[in-house]
């Protein structure tokens, strides 16, 4: 399955509305690149109707609201986010084309994102994502996994980091995708439900590898998502962590109101399983790729 990401919007030229922006929203110190695992629900949506989700992944960018044809469906989603959170994990709207817009919480004119008509399809699921910095904030759409595969597992890698170069994905030591650059997702890779080590490694090494997991238990019938989002530029300007890191929390997720998500019926997966993957990939990327990225940066 090829799954394309499609940029539908940028504000890059945009000079009145980054003007706008710039007297009304202050951009924060862009977060630090990092992985924020996912799963992907395949279960069916109801007969004429199409699921959404959003991801925040603007790295500087404040918390926003979401608005679908002018309703809010999304209040304070900050970045790392993922939303809504409540079965099914995605908005049900009616097939067709719909007015999305991302606006700075608590705002209905501060919106960096306006997309006029999104089509989507009856039966299908999207992810919507804001990804770049503040200055530069794009939307990206994603056609999310079509239908479980009882006898397999599916796993996707999405690179939303602006400012990260393309990436090889290798699974049990043969490598699976080729210079994943941004903003580029692979198709889902089928694989049997069972435990294997997977490396993303910068594009032409097999030692700078910023995701490298020894044992990784998949699931079948499961569909999971990987998203790199944040900044390369904000890891490499941290100081390299202490011999034993302090664990942190995993972003918390804003539902929407309980009155914008209509009752439609599917059960997320089990996500947990990749919980070891985002944590070895901060780790990773602090002590792997720090230094020889920016060997190279100083190099050019």
């Amino acid at each position: 399955m090829n799954l394309n990401v499609r940029r539908l919007a940028s504000l890059a030229g945009a000079a009145a509305m980054l003007a706008v922006l710039a007297g009304n929203v202050a951009a924060a110190s862009p977060a630090k690149l990092q992985a924020l695992p996912a799963t992907d629900n395949t279960g069916t949506p109801a007969a004429g109707t199409a699921w959404i989700r959003v991801l925040h992944a603007s790295p500087d960018a404040p918390a926003v609201d979401v608005y679908v044809d002018g309703a809010k469906a999304i209040t304070g989603l900050a970045f790392g986010q993922i939303a809504p959170a409540a079965a099914p994990g995605y908005v049900p709207v009616p097939a067709g084309n719909h007015a999305i817009k991302v606006c700075a919480t608590g705002s209905t004119t501060v919106c960096p994102i306006d997309v006029p008509a999104l089509a989507v399809a009856d039966g299908k699921r999207y992810t919507i994502a804001a990804t770049n910095v503040l200055a530069q904030i794009t939307a990206q759409v994603l056609e999310d996994a079509a239908a479980p595969n009882a006898g397999m597992a599916q796993v996707r890698v999405v690179h939303f980091s602006a400012d990260t170069p393309a990436v090889d994905v290798y699974v049990n030591g043969a490598k699976a995708v080729t210079a994943l650059a941004y903003p580029k997702a692979t198709g889902y890779l089928p694989l049997a439900g069972a435990d294997y080590a997977i490396k993303v490694c910068a594009t032409g090494s097999t030692t700078v590898c910023p995701i490298d997991v020894p044992k990784l238990t998949l699931a079948n019938g499961t569909a999971y998502s990987v998203f790199a989002v944040g900044s390369l530029d904000a890891l490499l300007a941290t100081p390299a962590p202490s011999a034993t890191p302090t664990p942190t929390e995993a972003p918390s997720v804003t539902p929407p109101p309980t009155d914008t998500v209509a009752g439609a019926t599917g059960t997320p997966g089990n996500g947990l399983v990749l919980v070891v993957l985002a944590l070895v990939f901060i780790a990773a990327l602090a002590f792997g790729l720090a230094r020889p990225l920016a060997a190279r940066r100083a190099r050019r």
